[in-house]
């Protein structure tokens, strides 16, 4: 399905669209991680949101939402099932960002309405009362499992999930984004992997793969009515990045080499080899994939800070992609989190560990 011109809505050409946000029903849908909009405006503004189908009660789930003011967050909730208003009143011209901070797979939130509480001069003379903010120097998209949602950054090993804890902005992509001054876009799922999900068993999850994510809007579970839902909406590429950063394969090591409770090989090494040789050739397959979408942008494909049992097979993937003749492919082995970092829930990456994990993307791609 195609979602509407994303500026058939009456305000949409007037702000910065960050991410794959789409408009279905007078409504502009915000699914994937960091997804939102960016606009400068005079006195404050009015918004009016909504959440997706998610069934009420299970609010581990609900969507986390922020508001910033010249880049600091001034609001940061969650939505239910109900609709929410959004008023800022502020004296003066400011950049205001309402970004999606939880990941599309537990929910979806919309924004209905977006009006100014006053208006300003444009360049040409007119009144306005909106303005999109400036692009900036680089467009990024990244690729990912939940490190990249910010799962559990927010929280600690004694905790389960919820989107309470589930911070985007706390998050390596963002802080990497602003490291290189770079809008970006998020495709992203806890828990996905190349040719399995996470899998406690050992037994391969076939229902948590992210290549077929990759061409949509979303990956949610829920619908945003009762007709569709963000993974029934096709990407377009419009968008061409100037840099695309895979981190993917830390679920998968746990199909490819699954262990016991005592850290023993769970398979015979034959049946590990070919789990491990189908992973890469899954893997090659979808990077073809992503070239074949973005024929002119960088990639780097980066493994290792929550398990390096497959950086072997990305490096393999890399080099005999470059060796077929693509000299815009990179690899980036990446350091395990060091425990003395600390842990977020199920033990995902502390905040000071996506810091660390930031700033040695950052300047790789800075290098290149």
């Amino acid at each position: 399905m195609t979602a509407n011109d994303i500026y058939s809505l009456e305000w949409t050409g007037n702000v910065k669209i960050i991410g794959r946000a789409f408009v279905y029903n007078d409504c502009l849908w915000l699914s994937y991680s960091g997804t939102g909009i960016e606009f400068i405006c005079n006195d404050g503004f009015r918004a009016l949101l909504c959440a997706d189908m998610i069934t009420p009660g299970t609010d581990e789930g609900y969507a986390r939402v922020t508001v910033l003011k010249d880049g600091a967050p001034i609001l940061d909730e969650r939505l239910d099932n109900k609709n929410m208003a959004v008023e800022i009143r502020d004296a003066g011209i400011h950049t205001y960002t309402i970004l999606k901070l939880s990941e599309s797979a537990n929910s979806s939130v919309g924004i209905l309405e977006l009006e100014s509480y006053g208006t300003m001069t444009a360049d040409d003379g007119s009144t306005v009362s909106l303005i999109p903010s400036e692009d900036k120097r680089l467009k990024v998209e990244i690729i990912g499992n939940s490190i990249t949602c910010g799962y559990g950054v927010e929280g600690s090993l004694g905790e389960t999930f919820t989107t309470a804890t589930e911070n985007f902005m706390k998050a390596w992509p963002y802080l990497a984004a602003k490291k290189l001054n770079a809008d970006y876009s998020i495709i992203a799922k806890s828990g996905a992997g190349i040719i399995s999900g996470y899998t406690d068993s050992g037994e391969r999850n076939l229902d948590n793969i992210i290549t077929g994510y990759y061409d949509l809007m979303g990956c949610s579970n829920f619908g945003i009515d009762k007709e569709v839902g963000p993974k029934d909406f096709e990407y377009d590429f419009s968008m061409e990045p100037d840099v695309i950063i895979i981190l993917l394969g830390t679920n998968d090591i746990s199909y490819c080499r699954p262990v016991d409770a005592e850290g023993k090989a769970k398979l015979a090494k034959s049946e590990e080899k070919e789990r491990r040789k189908l992973f890469y050739t899954e893997y090659k397959k979808f990077i073809k994939h992503v070239r074949e979408k973005n024929p002119l942008s960088k990639i780097v494909c980066t493994l290792g800070v929550l398990g390096d049992g497959l950086n072997d097979e990305v490096n393999m993937a890399v080099s005999e992609l470059r060796a077929e003749g693509d000299q815009r492919i990179f690899w980036l082995p990446l350091k395990p989190q060091d425990p003395a970092d600390g842990y977020g829930t199920d033990y995902h990456p502390s905040h000071i560990t996506q810091k660390k994990l930031a700033e040695t993307i950052a300047e790789y791609v800075l290098d290149m």
